[in-house]
């Protein structure tokens, strides 16, 4: 695929002609204008006056689309070509953003074409390609604004208090036979979201998008191959941590909101995750049908495309919260009450850790667990319970914020402890890799920003938290494998690809001492989706180096720790901050 201007005749600039036979070549589909005339704008707000777009053809003109509109908004695309191939992209001019400095809800766009329901997608402040059924949508984030935490930003005369927001290139690309040839098509898009909040999407014109956009950044999205390589692996994107309103009684009684259907619904097309989990508290559960709850995973998980892990949330209130998660079917559901109950600080009626674990053995089906919000005041973690056999990995940021140390950004979510965290427990010893979930309670897996009605100590303006496993093919035992091994990182939401190395050791591995007269050599490579800001090297809970990166979105870096005293056992890993203050971390490797 050309990536540049110049593939012409003689390495000249390709003329519109070219690029649209090279973009039906690069994606199969047959490029078409997506917007000729707004026909009805609905609840859209029209800017005419200063406007926030990315490209310089503009004619000033951009409808802006409130996720709390009551009606949405519905154009005309120029006609389709007469020759077309087996599908269309729709080439596009598309900006997201929040709507105000303080965290909002999130939903999802519902796009149709001549009435049709298309593909349901969600706001980004990154690049992001969306599968449905039949179609698929690719937005590349060209230009992406952020404002200090809580702080905004101006950008438009109707955009005033902006706290982050992206524009650039999309393409919709849809079955040619829902389409009438020669013909205009009608696109519309409607907001879904449960409760008020002011994200929005825009739509603006840009006639010749083709060569005045960076077109190629959306249409690499749609390769048929478009997960990251990290040496022999791919890297795929998760949240394994959210909750539905199901319980015993019923939809609406849980901590959280929707169906079980509804969160793996959205998980797999707005959330657009490589694999999933949900983790029910076990007192939503009803103890007769812990199968039925598990073995959703099987049901939507297909291999390549989707996949889930059966799972579930073990609530203790007196020694923390853990996530337990199978390879296989098999498992079983076990509740901190003695008596199958809710979640109780009556030290006669809960049991310990120790008993879950016990009981998880006795399933004879591998597992783990994952213990998250360690430090959170109302549900705080004893580091004294650990078992490096099932504690694989820490959940080092969700929507709860971040638990790497006290003081980390950022905080004012939830009262924390000074203690518990993540380097509390490198600190004992303890050796847990890193993944982050968003715990979800808003039935937005990959997207929580927990809403109005419910849970306010977890909004922020972050993303919600995703996992990144390294794996060579997208399986639940690849996944699970990949997870197990702690070959795995997290991030903020954002999927900024991570590799984090010891000689050829990646993360999540034990190696022994290095011989005398040896030290670590570390080398580091990072592609982020914005400018990324700095990488700190942190070596048994302290930063020992960092790296500035002055807004560039890829670094390669290498460093030896000439420190190094093979007499004390010793743990590194990376911590990525872009300029938006999306974030990730590596999982530690070990020597000694």
């Amino acid at each position: 695929m050309a990536m540049n201007p110049f593939f012409g005749d003689g390495k000249r600039r390709a003329i519109e002609s070219e690029i649209r036979q090279a973009l039906q070549e690069a994606t199969g589909a047959t490029p078409a204008w997506g917007f000729a005339q707004m026909l009805e704008r609905g609840d859209a707000l029209v800017n005419t006056e200063r406007i926030s777009g990315f490209a310089e053809m503009h004619d000033r003109r951009e409808w802006l689309l409130s996720l709390s509109a009551k009606k949405g908004m519905t154009w005309q695309t120029e006609p389709v070509p007469a020759e077309s191939a087996d599908t269309v992209a729709f080439l596009l001019n598309i900006g997201f953003g929040n709507g105000s400095s303080l965290p909002q809800p999130t939903g999802a766009w519902q796009f149709l074409v001549n009435g049709r329901p298309a593909i349901r997608i969600r706001g980004v402040n990154h690049s992001q390609r969306w599968r449905g059924h039949e179609c698929s949508f690719a937005f590349a984030a060209n230009r992406i604004e952020s404002a200090p935490p809580y702080g905004r930003m101006c950008l438009s005369s109707i955009i005033r208090e902006e706290s982050t927001a992206a524009f650039g290139p999309a393409l919709l690309v849809v079955p040619t036979s829902w389409l009438e040839r020669g013909k205009a098509a009608t696109i519309s898009v409607k907001p879904l979201a449960g409760v008020p909040s002011t994200r929005w999407i825009q739509i603006g014109p840009c006639a010749r998008i083709m060569q005045t956009t960076d077109i190629w950044a959306a249409a690499e999205l749609l390769s048929p191959e478009k997960h990251p390589s990290i040496g022999d692996y791919r890297v795929f994107f998760g949240d394994i941590h959210t909750h539905s309103g199901e319980t015993i009684d019923g939809v609406g009684r849980g901590c959280g909101m929707g169906s079980r259907i509804d969160n793996y619904a959205y998980a797999r097309e707005p959330g657009a995750l490589d694999f999933y989990a949900l983790t029910d508290h076990e007192w939503q559960i009803d103890p007769g049908k812990t199968d039925a709850y598990l073995d959703l995973a099987d049901t939507y998980t297909e291999d390549g495309r989707f996949v889930c892990l059966p799972g579930f949330e073990y609530t203790n209130l007196l020694y923390g919260h853990r996530n337990v998660y199978f390879r296989d079917r098999g498992g079983s559901v076990f509740n901190t009450h003695v008596d199958w109950g809710e979640p109780t600080l009556d030290p006669s009626k809960c049991n310990t850790p120790h008993d879950l674990w016990d009981a998880m053995k006795k399933t004879g089906v591998p597992f783990f667990t994952v213990p998250h919000h360690p430090s959170a005041a109302s549900h705080p973690l004893n580091l004294d319970f650990y078992d490096p056999r099932y504690d694989r990995l820490y959940e080092i940021y969700s929507s709860w914020g971040s638990s790497e140390y006290y003081g980390d950004f950022p905080r004012g979510v939830s009262d924390r402890f000074q203690d518990g965290y993540f380097h509390d427990a490198i600190r004992r010893g303890q050796r847990f890799g890193v993944i982050a979930s968003s715990d979800g309670h808003d039935g937005h897996p990959g997207n929580a920003q927990s809403p109005l009605i419910k849970h306010h100590h977890i909004f922020h303006f972050l993303g919600s938290g995703r996992a990144a496993v390294l794996a060579p093919e997208l399986t639940r035992s690849a996944v699970y494998d990949a997870l197990h091994a702690r070959r795995c990182y997290a991030t903020t939401g954002t999927p900024i690809v991570l590799d984090c190395r010891i000689g050829g050791a990646v993360m999540g591995t034990e190696m022994p001492a290095l011989p005398s007269g040896r030290v670590p050599q570390i080398t580091l490579t990072c592609t982020g989706t914005n400018g990324l800001d700095h990488i700190r090297i942190v070596k048994n809970g302290k930063m020992v180096h960092t790296i500035p990166c002055h807004g560039q979105r890829s670094v390669q870096e290498e460093w030896e720790d000439k420190d190094y005293d093979p007499e004390c056992p010793t743990c590194f890993y990376a911590r990525v901050v872009q300029q938006d203050r999306e974030s990730a971390w590596s999982s530690p490797i070990w020597i000694g």
